[in-house]
């Protein structure tokens, strides 16, 4: 692909993460559940706690609230994004591209899930330990647990999209 259409499709790939971060900002947990919803079960499944949804709060659970700021909305954008940039920037054919940034869509929503739940159990974990809680260590938790995930889901997605060109012929 030219560098000029490259820019260009790059920019509009980007363009639906923009669109939805400043969609976003002023919504509650009510318009969140379909980040919030799914980090719920999971965090029930492993904890076997039960929750009640409380309108604009959030999931209450014993001892703590699953709301809008554990959404993970910036990780999301910021999965897509790179997932999105290493779609259109692989050597690969044109199909190959666009089937990986459609890929990329569902890719990121799983991986803002699964992020969201590592993040909250791992806070779970940690809140039983002295000195380990608190907003500065739930927010530091965040970064690690964000920047690992990330880092891993593009070497891997990165990984699958040139793995033809590493394959050998028997």
């Amino acid at each position: 692909m030219k560098p000029k259409f490259t820019m260009i499709f790059t920019l509009l790939s980007i363009s639906p993460a923009l669109l939805f971060k400043w969609v976003q900002r002023g919504w509650s947990s009510d318009e969140l559940r379909f980040l919030l919803f799914p980090v719920q079960w999971l965090v029930a499944v492993f904890t076997g706690q039960s929750s009640v949804y409380i309108a604009g709060e959030g999931y209450q659970f014993i001892g703590f609230i699953i709301e809008r700021s554990c959404a993970g909305v910036n990780f999301l954008a910021i999965c897509w994004c790179t997932l999105a940039y290493l779609s259109i920037q692989n050597q690969q054919a044109r199909p190959i591209k666009i089937k990986a940034l459609l890929w990329s869509i569902p890719l990121s929503y799983g991986l803002c899930i699964l992020a969201n739940t590592f993040r909250i159990l791992s806070a779970l974990v940690l809140q039983r330990l002295p000195g380990l809680h608190g907003p500065n260590v739930h927010e530091a938790l965040g970064v690690v647990v964000y920047l690992s995930v990330l880092l891993l889901a593009t070497a891997l997605f990165h990984h699958f999209l040139n793995l033809p060109k590493h394959a050998k012929l028997a």
